[in-house]
């Protein structure tokens, strides 16, 4: 869930199945903004991954109409696509599109999703490593391989495509921006500083949050040869205990029934002034939600917000967070739900 850029009564909500539905003022508008399910890989079981997965507004939306969607396509690939505004309605989408990426589905799960425009004005997209089961973590080894697009965090310049920005990592893919990453289910930047928040959702062992200052990307986030800075694999070129690998600011075990990180944001916000600052992210899982502080390089322990929400009761599947243009937060619900955290 997002909202445009310049205004936050506008909510965007993306459905799985291959929908974007506006909230408009509250108000859920009858007819789908986008709809391209006929393009869309739906959902064949429980717990499938693949589907409609990220949208992102261009920071112009309000006047170029520019947004970005990704996707599995029913022909068994992931893209990144670019739509517009519809120019006689503002409330629906030009159906027509323009591909910027494509890439093979490998396995159908991990497939990453988060898309978000950074503090640059360059597009980042999260794809997942490709997929596979815990018992044979990263198949392909792609998280260490710069020369494809599985298991990174990608840079885009829209204003240029298809050359690769200035910074991304050298000598492989050029849109990779940062690489060693499972699956980057949800990242987001802080709208104040700039520092981008990577959720990383964990296999065996450990649920991640890597934090990244502004502007400092090529980092090395160590899967598949480390996960949540635990040796997996010592016998590959990469050392477990490399230099070149940035272990999580936050590694969480599954000890207590959490087991798939969901990234969140920075509150921003001017409802609820306590929160300023803080990095609210949860768990999948178990509906738990917790906050941290970041800050000169260092995180405060996690503290649970949990009770204070009553997520634990309320959710049905902590599937993503949404930030609105004025910074406020929400929590989007599996079960079809769509909370706003608000002030007692």
């Amino acid at each position: 869930m997002t909202s445009e850029p310049e205004d936050p009564s506008r909510l965007y909500v993306v459905q799985q199945g291959g929908t974007i539905r506006l909230i408009n003022g509250g108000e859920l508008q009858s007819a789908p903004f986008l709809d391209i399910t006929a393009d869309v890989q739906g959902s064949e079981y429980d717990e499938d991954e693949r589907g409609l997965l990220g949208l992102a507004f261009h920071p112009q939306y309000a006047s170029n109409g520019r947004f970005f969607v990704y996707y599995n396509t029913r022909s068994r690939t992931l893209v990144l696509r670019e739509y517009k505004r519809s120019a006689g309605n503002p409330d629906r989408a030009d159906p027509q599109a323009t591909e910027l990426f494509s890439i093979p589905v490998l396995r159908g799960n991990h497939n990453g999703g988060m898309l978000a425009f950074g503090p640059d004005g360059m597009l980042y997209i999260g794809v997942g490593d490709g997929g596979g089961d815990t018992s044979d973590p990263d198949p392909n080894n792609n998280g260490q391989n710069i020369e494809v697009k599985y298991a990174k965090i990608l840079r885009v310049d829209v204003e240029n495509h298809p050359t690769a920005p200035a910074g991304n990592v050298r000598g492989g893919d050029p849109y990779v921006w940062d690489y060693g990453l499972r699956n980057p289910w949800r990242f987001s930047f802080d709208r104040c500083r700039g520092d981008l928040y990577i959720g990383d959702v964990g296999g065996r062992l450990f649920e991640e949050i890597n934090i990244e200052p502004r502007g400092q990307g090529n980092k090395n986030y160590g899967w598949s040869v480390t996960e949540g800075g635990t040796c997996l694999k010592d016998d590959e070129a990469t050392s477990c205990d490399s230099p070149t690998i940035t272990r999580p600011v936050v590694a969480y075990d599954h000890d207590s029934g959490d087991g798939s990180v969901t990234g969140g944001y920075v509150y921003r916000g001017s409802r609820i002034p306590a929160l300023r600052g803080k990095y609210l992210f949860g768990d999948f899982e178990t509906d738990r939600v917790w906050m941290l502080t970041w800050k000169d390089g260092v995180a405060t322990p996690r503290s649970s917000l949990s009770q204070d929400l009553a997520s634990e009761s309320t959710i049905q599947g902590l599937a993503s967070f949404g930030e609105d243009a004025a910074g406020e937060l929400y929590i989007v619900s599996y079960g079809g739900s769509i909370f706003r955290i608000d002030p007692e």
